[in-house]
């Protein structure tokens, strides 16, 4: 059983190939992954903040998938999906997204409309993965608290519940313009203690995860 590594990856370029495409000897396949590479790299060039923040959720995704036994095409939805899951932002204002501080109530809607953001830009792409549902509810959360559409339970699909608690994590461990990324044992304490946000198969596989990277890196 594959565990979460929380350890940024050394070798982007390979990291962010899905299994499925690693070995990929298919054309059509290989530009399908170009594609996508293009787009995530407008997300990078938005928000300086988040520079590497789709790369890390993707590779951690992936390994959460793993171990919760997805088959190898649920495992590449997951990747690309994660590595997609804010191109929405890339038509959000800087100004807004690298503001230093707390945002006004207005900017925070205009932040929360990155997902249906990026199904618009996806809409345009030739990628083959089902990562559209990814995109539009990576925030939302179990208890129905989350966003865009206040979905609940095992309404949120399996693929984008996996990306929500692995983006939270991430986001709380990177630098960001309003805040410094604290300690995974604090990103920990912090997911802990809104139990309602995950479902509990995947917050359980998450948190079996990590514990496992943990005791073996010490």
């Amino acid at each position: 059983m594959t565990v979460l590594s929380i350890s940024r990856p050394t070798d982007p370029h390979l990291a962010l190939r899905p299994p499925r495409l690693r070995r990929g000897r298919n054309p059509a396949e290989r530009e399908r992954l170009q594609v996508v590479h293009r787009l995530a790299s407008l997300i990078e060039c938005a928000d300086r903040y988040t520079f590497g923040h789709c790369r890390r959720v993707a590779a951690y995704a992936l390994d959460v998938a793993r171990t919760l036994g997805l088959d190898e095409l649920q495992r590449s939805t997951v990747y690309i999906g994660a590595y997609l899951h804010d191109i929405g932002k890339v038509l959000v204002p800087r100004e807004i997204l690298t503001k230093p501080g707390s945002l006004a109530a207005d900017e925070l809607d205009v932040i929360r409309t990155h997902p249906q953001r990026g199904l618009e830009l996806l809409a345009a792409t030739t990628v083959p993965w089902d990562v559209a549902p990814i995109i539009r509810w990576h925030h939302e959360r179990h208890d129905g608290s989350g966003y865009p559409d206040h979905l609940c339970g095992t309404e949120i699909p399996l693929q984008a519940q996996i990306i929500g608690i692995v983006d939270a994590f991430d986001a709380l461990t990177s630098t960001r313009s309003y805040r410094p990324a604290v300690a995974p044992a604090r990103a920990l304490d912090a997911l802990a203690q809104q139990p309602g946000n995950w479902h509990p198969d995947v917050y359980r596989a998450f948190l079996s995860a990590f514990r496992r990277v943990s005791c073996r890196v010490a």
